[in-house]
């Protein structure tokens, strides 16, 4: 498997190019356009919530990850040379706190905060589902992940996570 570039896709597929439109450029083509990203996801962990923004970095497996490298004790998705363009990152959370207040969740980019941010007010002891997604052109070596904070320090129960970075 072979992940091009949009150029290189164009150089491969440009007209006039008798019978050079090779199965393996077919199949790069394949590979390049449909299913390039990756999901990570954690299933009750607990997670440790501050005033601060901090990186989520409970993820503990990664699933039909291709033209992204998962690092899961980070958080994050870093793109593969090759794979750069423009992405959707979705993201659900299934959080159950022990605390009355606001729980923040964000998409970051390189370790930034994106405009992409969703606030829900909590209450103790019922789960709340956080659902937040972004688009934007991703590079090579680019970082995608989240950043959490809440109205105050406690840990909560991280349910259910799930980070789906998709090359469109």
């Amino acid at each position: 498997m072979t992940i091009k570039t949009e150029a290189e896709i164009a150089a491969d597929l440009a007209d006039n190019q008798e019978r050079a439109i090779t199965p393996e450029k077919i199949r790069d083509f394949a590979d390049s356009v449909i299913g390039v990203g990756g999901t990570m996801y954690a299933n009750d962990v607990p997670l440790a919530i501050t005033a601060a923004w901090a990186p989520l970095t409970e993820f503990t497996n990664s699933i039909d990850t291709k033209g992204l490298t998962e690092d899961l004790p980070n958080g994050k998705f870093t793109v593969d040379a090759g794979a750069g363009g423009t992405y959707l990152v979705f993201g659900i959370l299934n959080i159950d706190s022990p605390f009355n207040g606001d729980i923040s969740v964000a998409l970051t980019k390189n370790g930034a905060l994106t405009p992409y941010i969703t606030t829900y007010t909590v209450q103790a002891d019922i789960k709340v589902p956080f659902i937040i997604s972004g688009t934007g052109d991703l590079s090579e070596g680019d970082t995608v992940g989240f950043a959490i904070k809440g109205s105050g320090n406690a840990t909560v129960t991280l349910v259910h996570g799930s980070l789906r970075a998709s090359r469109i």
